[in-house]
């Protein structure tokens, strides 16, 4: 049919000839140096250290009691060096790790007292070429009493001075800035009765971890207690059907006591598609065991702003495909074009006749 058209009329071919070459002038579709602390720091254990604990503070104390947490600093080199202390609340990060020396974007709810609000630190301590001094902190118990533990941890930070002008220009530019610091950990109870663990799934919905697209588990851990050893199954189907889209498994996790964290189940670079899920949980931990069946919708809107960030997946146009479109729409029309001037052909022969 196309031969036979384009025999009919040179130009047709021309046009075609010019619509090729336009078409394949589209595009086809397509370390930062690691440095050391200038000072030491070691925990020195008061009274109330749990024994078998001393690399951190491990604390038995009484309701409403104050207790002295002291430090040994040392500079290693000859010139000054200032130092920040930070207290911090322990929380659980996205890989199922607790951080004892960062503050969670959103506190738990469940959490009661917070162990950076009962820590008094000293300001910026500044220590002479090679000295060694003892610090003091204060932390003050809660007045009424509790059961399991409160965790966290202080964060001892060397202070840069601030850059001149002149530095700062010549350091404009790198995307990388490793700050090093000590984070000493703090764990606090009033007794050391054993509380047993319970978790909750709180939430599950589309998101994005490293600009990839997941699905997200929000596990909360609501007991004043560590969960140790956690694994964690997880599946996500379409809602009505057996076959299973996505898992994803992990051992070996720990959650800080009162805490929670998302925990992800990759798309594998694939699109969001909007619709109704439905997400199937087993978490254990020793001998505890928790299962979950939830089902939750991904919204059009929502499918369409995060597989638009995710860098594993190609938004840029198909020209390919458009090229394509476009060649048949032409073909169409060029077709449309000669049956009509074949209609009007034959109507002028049959006038003279």
């Amino acid at each position: 049919m196309k031969k036979s058209i384009l025999s009919k009329n040179n130009r047709v071919a021309a046009f075609f000839l010019v619509l090729i070459s336009l078409l394949l002038s589209f595009p086809m579709n397509g370390f930062a140096e690691e440095g050391t602390l200038n000072f030491y720091v070691t925990p020195e254990s008061p009274e109330s250290q749990v024994e078998g604990s001393g690399s951190y503070f491990d604390l038995n104390v009484t309701p409403g009691a104050t207790e002295t947490l002291t430090l040994t600093l040392q500079n290693a080199i000859d010139e000054p060096v200032k130092v920040a202390i930070t207290p911090h609340t322990a929380y659980t990060n996205v890989n199922g790790v607790v951080e004892y020396g960062k503050d969670a974007e959103e506190v738990d709810p469940s959490l009661v007292h917070s162990l950076d609000e009962l820590i008094e630190v000293p300001e910026t301590i500044e220590l002479a070429g090679n000295e060694t001094r003892t610090v003091s902190l204060t932390l003050k118990m809660p007045e009424e009493s509790f059961e399991g533990f409160l965790a966290g941890g202080l964060r001892l930070s060397e202070v840069k001075e601030e850059a001149s002008e002149e530095e700062a220009s010549e350091e404009e530019g790198l995307a990388i800035k490793n700050e090093f610091s000590y984070v000493v950990g703090v764990i606090v109870s009033n007794s050391r009765n054993t509380v047993q663990p319970d978790l909750a799934l709180l939430d599950v919905f589309p998101d994005q971890l490293n600009y990839r697209n997941v699905i997200s588990a929000t596990l909360q851990n609501f007991t004043s207690t560590f969960v140790n050893r956690l694994e964690v199954e997880a599946s996500v189907k379409r809602k009505g059907e057996n076959e299973v889209l996505y898992e994803a498994s992990k051992e070996q996790m720990q959650m800080a006591p009162n805490s929670h964290f998302n925990f992800p189940i990759s798309l594998n670079g694939d699109r969001f598609r909007s619709g109704d899920y439905v997400l199937e949980m087993t978490a254990r931990s020793g001998d505890e065991e928790w299962n979950w069946t939830e089902e939750f919708t991904i919204k059009a809107d929502e499918a369409r702003s995060l597989n638009r960030d995710d860098v594993t997946i190609d938004s840029s146009p198909n020209w390919l495909l458009i090229g394509s479109a476009v060649f048949i729409v032409c073909l169409l029309a060029v077709i449309a074009y000669l049956i009509l001037q074949n209609k009007k052909n034959k109507t002028s022969l049959g006038k003279k006749e």
